[in-house]
Parts: C-alpha cells; structure tokens; sequence
C-alpha cells in the first residue's frame, strides 16, 4: 500500500486487511490484525515485557536490555559519540575498538543518558481545554503551549519521572509518556568502525551488506549494575524464513499524513536549503580533515554524521522530485477531499496558505533558529546558557519548551559535559558557520551587522575563539548555577548569541505562530475527517517515540537479479581480499588473524520486511518468544522515501544477525565474559 491515505481507504473497504507497513505506539497495537495475518496473539503481558525491555538513547537511536544485569544492546553508530569521546590522540576507541573484561573497566560515558518507557496517558482533552473556537491562532498556540507546560510540570512532580507530550496525527492527538531516566552509562564493548561500518559511504543505505554494527554498554543505578527485570532473552536459532517478526524501536519521524502542498513545499524550498547547508558543512568538515592526522580523526565522527544525513536527504529529494510519490499522494487526497463540502476542505486550504506564507521568512529563520543557527559546540552552549538565563525570570508554561522545569535535567546534561573540546575545530566551525551565514543573509543584514560588529569573518572568529571560557567545564557549570550572571557576561561567545538572540526570537516566533501553529491546526482536522470517515484504524507518524513495526526476512528483486535476504562473514572476508584490504574495505587486525576460528558460512546481515525509518538504528529485532534474533541498523536505498510513503516492493530494513553477533565475540574478540551473560539469559 502506497501512501496512509491509500491504507485508509482500504481500511474502510475491508476490515480484515493488514499489512507490513505501520509503526505502531504499544498501547496500539493491532493484535486482531496480526493475530488473523500472522496466527501471534500479542497480548498485554507480551506488550508490556517488550515495552519495559526497551530503550531510548540520547544520542538518537534505540536500544533494549538483554540481560538482567543492566547490559544493553544498540548500534555502533548509535553509541560512536560516546568512543569518539573516549578517544584521544593516542587512544582511537573508534579505531582499535574497546572490550571491558571486568565491571570495574567499563568507562562512564559523558553526557549520556537512557529512557524507559513506563506509561502513556491520553491528554488530549486537557491539552485542548484551554482552547476556544473565538480565540485567534496565535492565542489558541499560546493556551496549547502553556497547557502542555502544566501537564508535564504536575506530571513529574506527581511521578518523579520524566515526562513528554507527544503529538500524535501531526495534532489530533496528545498523549503524555512517562520515562524512567538512568544516567550512569558504562560502555562495555564496541569493535572497530572499519567492520561496524565496512564498506564505507559506498555501501551505506545498500543491501548486500557485510556490519557489525553493534556495541554494548551497561546501566548502573547508585554505583552498581542495574538489576532489571525485563529484558529480551537471545535466541538459540536466529530469524527463520517466513515467521513473524517484531522491531521495537524509536523512529524519529515520518510524514506520510503530509498533504500534496506540504511535500511540494519541501521539493522546492525546504530541501534545497537543507542540502546545500550539508554540502558546505562536509567541505568545511574535509578541509579541517585534511590539516593532520588527529584533524582527521577529530572531525571523524561530524563527517560521518553529515555524509549519513547528506544520503538520506538526497534520497528523499530525488523521490519527491520523481513521480509517484507526490502523484500518488494527489490521486489519494483527491479521493478524500472529492467526499467533503467546502467547509470540509478548508483544512488542507488553510495549510497551503501558511506554506506559502512561510517562504518569505524560512531562509532567515533556518540560518539564525533552524539547523543552520548552531555553528559549534561551544557557541550552541552559549545560547542555551544565555536563554536558560533568560527563560528562568518567567513563569514556567510561558518559557521557551526547552527550558521548562521538566526540560531543566536533560539541559544540565548537555551543557555540563565532560566531553573533549577542540579549539582549532571549533575556529573551523565558526568561521564556516558565520560566513554561510553573511552569504545567506547579506552584509546588510542587521543581524549579520551585530555579530560582526563591523570586523571581517576571520577577524571576528579570532576574537570569539580567544575571548571565550565557554571550553572550560568549571566555568560552565559556574554560568548555569549562577543565571543571573549572564546579563553582564563579557565572554565572546556570550556576547554573539546575545547580540543575535533578538533576531532569532524574532523569527522562532513567526514559525511558531505561522507554519507551526498551521500544521497543528489544520493536520488535526484533518485527521479528524480522516477518523470521522475512516475510523481511528491508522498508525499516527512517527515521532521518536516507542513503536512496534511487524514482518518477516525476506529477500527481492532488482535488474540484476534476486538478492538473497542473509549474507556471510566468509562474504566479508572475500570482499576485503577483493579490494585488497584497502578501505573502505579494511578489515581489521583482529578479523584478519581470526579467519581460521571463524565459521565463514555464519549469517552476518539480513534484510526484512518491517517499516523503520531514522531512529529505529539499535532496535532489537525479536521472534514471538521475545528472544533477540538481530539488531537493527540500516535501511537498503530503496527504503529512504519510507518517510513519505510505505512500499515494500524493494524496500528492506537492514539487521545484524544475532549468531554473527555471539560468534565474533567469542571467536573475534575473545569476549568470554559477555557472551557467557548473554547465554545465561538463554535458560532463564
């Protein structure tokens, strides 16, 4: 099925049918579907055992316990900031890979923390309260928001957990989830990045593939292993053809309830923006690499990010700016909108009027609030120091949503790091960041006038860089225990986000008042039609939220021929001779003097059916038993437009096998002790 409007038409026709396409939140899950396609009943006891089993990692991706020691399984990529940070000079984590022998050598990870889900409540009656049908936009955006600050603040005082209010069908919904938080994060053991990652960019987003893409790390709870006792069990077998199988996991986001002029919108304004701002921040990033040997391991972990971002985007520009996608999304809301009356319509009329309003302010809003407004690490600390500052003086449901008191220990987190600073690559940054920047906006600009300050873009960085304590942790924790300092703060890079703070406000406020408050508004109705003629049968989008995805392994067809849905480690080994161990292809010291203990015929990669998308990195891929059979990693290049629409006809999710992961580190890495707690959960 090809697009949600698509699916729910064919929900209204027949009631029986269900497919692989749906991420679907645990307090939705459609047991009497799968229960008639696949003969699996996934009761509430099933469901809350997965539900408590899973993670949500900071970094941005998912995870899930497979111990009851606290141990938890995620992605190499997912975890790469946490070695990245343990990294020096002398010591490349990335590089050489990391294995603890005993708990007393698993290293604490900076600025990492992970959620458990532990509740969701409905609030969408309480979200909407406050709201009247005489009150303008801006006032209905205003009440929303403050009501929202409200919930989370009785939430967590009532709980002592952390609270987020989700929204659900772009609006239609609101429902408060409720995390346990744990912050003490151990890591235990990661490989090399030239095997979670071989083949390089070449073969990222592709299917046949050949990654160990997994790492371990360990939750402590007051100086010792966490004792939990929910977890997923390891499979003795791995998946099997044609079963059932469950992801758990995070997708970050999906909008397949966008209307035809939203996705147009993104074709032709949103995206090239966002494109031509990653292409410039990978040329900045090789430009620093090419300096040194340590430039290039410093700025090794940002390309990595940008290049994986870079793919991705580029992906989903070129499926808007072929046919189907937008066409199909026409054919269907024609179909919709063919059944209601003027008045019935307005919704998807009053969107395209705020998009269209929008192109004259998304540049300046994207360059001074948007993804492009946090030129370093360092400057990105500024601002949150300053506003912290600012937002502190006023009632908690009138503050920006990121510094409202349940927001304050996630803030403190970030801002009080412990994690490495590298001066030279923030002067890289900056000097980027600030000269797209002038080039964006124009000299003329007042806001490029006040950060300037009348002095060229190399001079200015030289100034910020050598008029800044920001690098040093004391001083920071000293600026965010102390707010009132800030109003007279004469630190450089204080003094930039302070000059530009009004302009970006300025522009934060038309897009919460304009597009933002639009899309809540008019997505709601809309989904409010769509229930009203369809029923409320249909997946909301995703939202980096908990969600249970549904399908099988499963191979398919290109021009070149069927692709098998496993690959091999022996596949790997013959790759690396191939290209003659030349990278991306370099398989590390260890694999190379390991070969003759591996069973080359040992399942390395498998592709499945299930629909993820960005943030389903290190979901557990389980059978009905819940017992892991792979990790989720990657999506093959055809699944790249799943953030729009559905289709499994090529499209595949990418997982490690769960046998290649207990082999490599037993025969590999000698891991003794892990695989022998993870093959203890076998016959619990």
């Amino acid at each position: 099925m090809k697009s949600v409007f698509a699916f729910l038409i064919a929900v209204a026709l027949t009631s029986h049918c269900f497919s692989d396409e749906g991420m679907w939140p645990l307090n939705q899950i459609p047991q009497k579907q799968i229960y008639e396609s696949y003969g699996e009943d996934l009761d509430e006891e099933w469901a809350t055992h997965a539900q408590q089993s899973c993670l949500r990692v900071s970094f941005g991706g998912s995870a899930s316990f497979v111990s009851p020691n606290g141990l938890v399984m995620t992605n190499h990529h997912v975890g790469s900031k946490a070695i990245y940070d343990f990294s020096t000079e002398d010591t490349d984590l990335m590089k050489e890979g990391f294995y603890a022998e005993s708990l007393g050598s698993e290293l604490k990870c900076p600025n990492a923390y992970m959620d458990q889900l532990i509740s969701i409540r409905d609030v969408t009656s309480k979200v909407n309260a406050q709201i009247a049908s005489e009150m303008s936009l801006e006032e209905r955006e205003e009440a929303r928001k403050g009501a929202i600050a409200k919930i989370k603040e009785n939430a967590q005082i009532e709980t002592h957990l952390q609270p987020e209010i989700v929204t659900l069908y772009q609006g239609a919904r609101y429902h408060l989830y409720l995390y346990k938080r744990f912050t003490d994060i151990r890591l235990v053991m990661a490989p090399e990045e030239n095997i979670a990652f071989f083949g390089g960019d070449i073969e990222n987003f592709e299917f046949p593939s050949h990654d160990l893409d997994v790492a371990f790390f360990r939750i402590y709870d007051n100086g010792q292993p966490l004792q939990n006792k929910d977890y997923f069990r390891w499979s003795a077998s791995g998946p099997k053809i044609g079963e059932p199988l469950f992801v758990l996991g995070h997708p970050g986001r999906t909008e397949r309830l966008f209307t035809k002029d939203h996705l147009c919108f993104y074709r032709d304004y949103a995206f090239p923006f966002l494109l031509e701002f990653i292409q410039g921040r990978i040329q900045c990033l090789n430009n620093f690499a090419k300096k040194s040997e340590e430039s290039t391991r410093v700025a090794a972990q940002e390309k990595s990010r940008y290049s994986n971002v870079l793919k991705a985007y580029s992906a989903l520009a070129k499926g808007l700016n072929e046919k189907t996608i937008i066409l199909n999304k026409s054919d269907s809301e024609a179909t919709i909108l063919s059944k209601l009356s003027e008045e019935g319509q307005r919704p998807w009329k009053d969107l395209s009027s705020s998009l269209e309003c929008a192109k004259s302010y998304f540049a300046e809003h994207f360059y001074l609030e948007g993804k492009a407004s946090n030129f370093s690490k360092m400057f990105t600390w500024a601002r949150h120091l300053l506003r912290h500052a600012e937002e502190r003086s006023k009632s908690n449901e009138l503050r920006l949503k990121e510094y409202i008191d349940s927001e304050l220990p996630t803030l403190e987190l970030s801002l009080l790091t412990v994690e490495p600073v590298y001066i030279e690559f923030e002067r890289e940054l900056l000097t980027h960041g600030l000269s797209r920047f002038v080039e964006i906006l124009g000299e003329n600009h007042p806001a490029t006038q006040a950060a300037l300050t009348g002095k060229s873009v190399e001079n200015k960085v030289d100034e910020l860089i050598n008029g800044t304590r920001l690098f040093n942790l004391g001083y920071r924790r000293e600026l965010f225990q102390n707010p009132e300092t800030l109003a007279d703060c004469d630190d450089s890079l204080i003094c930039l986000a302070r000059a530009l703070d009004p302009f970006a406000r300025e522009l934060r406020e038309k897009m919460t008042y304009g597009l933002d408050a639009a899309k809540s508004e008019s997505y709601a109705k809309i989904a409010g039609v769509l229930f009203e003629h369809f029923g409320e049968s249909m997946y909301p989008d995703a939202t980096f939220t908990l969600r249970l995805s549904v399908g099988k392994m499963m191979g398919y067809h290109e021009e070149t021929g069927y692709i098998s849905p496993t690959t091999t480690l022996g596949e790997a080994y013959h790759k690396a001779i191939k290209n003659h161990y030349q990278a991306p292809y370099a398989l590390p010291t260890s694999w190379q003097t390991k070969q003759g203990f591996v069973n080359e015929d040992t399942p390395f990669n498998f592709a499945s059916t299930h629909d993820i998308i960005g943030g389903n990195s290190g979901s557990p891929v389980i059978n009905a038993q819940r017992e892991i059979v792979g990790l989720i990693f990657d999506g093959n290049m055809q699944s790249l437009t799943w953030d729009f629409e559905f289709d499994q006809n090529q499209g595949r999710a990418v997982s490690v096998h769960s046998e290649a992961i207990l082999h490599t580190l037993e025969h590999i890495y000698n891991a003794k002790a892990l695989v022998s707690e993870i093959r203890s959960s076998q016959n619990r």
